[in-house]
């Protein structure tokens, strides 16, 4: 008999390989990080000894979701943007917090953030933080994406602009600054199995021509990939327009921004052009359905974009324009967004958001050989639902039950990298109730300081006049 670390078995299996087969009663073994075999639990379980053996009768599993965009540091702020326009949210909420929070307070919050992505069966994340007034906020952030397990990217927004688009000057800093930033980062932080970074830029009109130049120059030096909204709403267009004579996309198009080291976010605003534009390029995308309903921005035209043949992952965005790290409510209102804006609901299924969620967040990461589906000698990046509540049974196909029917309350087990994050609905290698403590008390804290909360009308002391 073989050794293994982990035996998962008796599931029923949603692989997502390329013929999507779907395994029931069947086992996943799993020996360091790798998935050593998968099978019938009949044939397979008799050739193992594992270290671990967990029965998922009536259980299900699936390949470990992917966020492809959030702002981790915005945990802080739920509640607080709420039916505000997207400038007046950045003035009023997360450029404040932004610019005044201290490094043991973002640790908490972005750990708080993670663990609710942990609690949707999330096991990738690619986080995007705002200016660093100190390179400690940096080490605090990176530190809490570590703790948490999450195979992780972190970014940081460059912006040496934006004055008359409403960017406060205390979050702008010369390009060279972030590029020295970055240069730090990433020889702090060389990349690995379980974090990277990768290089951010607000959007359009939070940077200089020549800012967007510099950053090129550095991704391209140091073969780093880059972040950056576009097309988020009618600003982008409005001010590249008026600075460049030229919409956002044929402008970065022309100073040979895009390219498929490019991950696109929100996309809101593309026309055909600039789908066009895209496909050249092969750039990413990731659509962030719930934030970009939450801000009013409007409805990314993804069937368009999934037509076009593009690349797609989906993610959270920053939970100041969420009020949640919800993964599986991305995931339903992905679909949902989508057959509302047809009019039709055959539009979209729920295969393709589940293939969105992993497959397409780990042709994102340039991981696709090695998560996004459930194979042997792929890493075990995986989560378990239990089915077992009014809200998901009755029980007809499995993924329609994932995508339209779960919630975080049917998670059970979340795995990255090998490594049980939370197990029986328990977060392993963490305190949670500790750190929950914490963050409401921090983040209250930080609302009062700097001022975040100055349009909240109810709170803990009752209503305001």
């Amino acid at each position: 008999m073989e050794k293994a670390d982990i035996l998962l078995s008796n599931g029923l299996i949603v692989t997502q390989d390329d013929q999507r087969r779907i395994l029931p009663n069947s086992s996943i073994v799993i020996l360091g990080n790798r998935i050593i075999a998968i099978g019938i639990s009949e044939d397979i379980d008799q050739h193992y000894i594992a270290n671990k053996r967990i029965d998922l009768s009536g259980k299900i599993v699936f390949p470990g979701l992917i966020n492809t965009h959030d702002h981790l540091f915005q945990v802080a702020t739920k509640g607080l943007g709420e039916d505000m326009k997207v400038q007046d949210w950045v003035t009023v909420v997360t450029a404040p917090t932004a610019a005044n929070i201290q490094p043991q307070e973002l640790y908490t919050v972005c750990l708080t953030g993670c663990l609710e992505l942990i609690h949707c069966g999330v096991t990738s994340v690619i986080d995007m933080s705002y200016m660093a007034h100190t390179f400690s906020l940096h080490d605090q952030n990176i530190q809490a994406l570590v703790d948490s397990g999450l195979r992780s990217v972190y970014t940081t927004i460059i912006s040496d602009y934006g004055l008359p688009y409403g960017i406060p000057d205390y979050l702008i800093r010369p390009t060279d600054w972030f590029i020295d930033q970055y240069g730090q980062l990433i020889s702090k932080y060389p990349a690995g199995d379980r974090l990277a970074i990768w290089l951010a830029i607000g959007a359009p009109w939070t940077i200089s021509g020549e800012g967007l130049e510099k950053s090129l120059a550095f991704s391209k030096c140091t073969n780093t990939p880059i972040v950056m909204h576009i097309g988020e709403n009618w600003v982008d267009n409005h001010c590249s327009m008026d600075r460049f004579n030229m919409n956002a996309v044929p402008y970065l198009e022309k100073i040979g921004l895009l390219s498929p080291q490019l991950l696109a976010i929100h996309c809101v605003t593309l026309d055909d052009e600039d789908i066009a534009l895209f496909v050249k390029n092969d750039v990413r995308v990731s659509y962030n359905p719930v934030s970009n309903m939450y801000l009013g921005n409007g409805i990314p035209p993804m069937l368009k974009i999934r037509d076009a043949g593009l690349k797609i992952g989906l993610g959270v965005d920053g939970a100041g324009s969420n009020n949640s790290q919800d993964m599986l409510e991305t995931i339903k209102m992905a679909a949902l967004l989508q057959k509302v804006a047809a009019k039709d609901a055959a539009v979209i299924n729920a295969q393709q958001v589940l293939d969105w969620a992993t497959l397409g967040g780990a042709q994102i990461l340039g991981l696709a050989d090695q998560i996004g589906s459930l194979e042997v000698g792929k890493q075990a990046d995986l989560f378990v639902i239990a089915p077992n509540n009014a809200k998901a049974v009755p029980i007809h196909d499995p993924v329609a039950t994932l995508v339209y029917s779960c919630g975080q309350e049917n998670v059970e087990l979340t795995m990255a990298n090998g490594q049980i994050l939370m197990e029986d609905k328990k977060i392993k290698i963490l305190d949670e109730d500790e750190i929950l403590r914490d963050c409401q008390q921090v983040s209250l804290g930080l609302a009062e300081r700097c001022g975040s909360n100055s349009k909240l009308k109810r709170g803990w002391k009752g209503n305001k006049a």
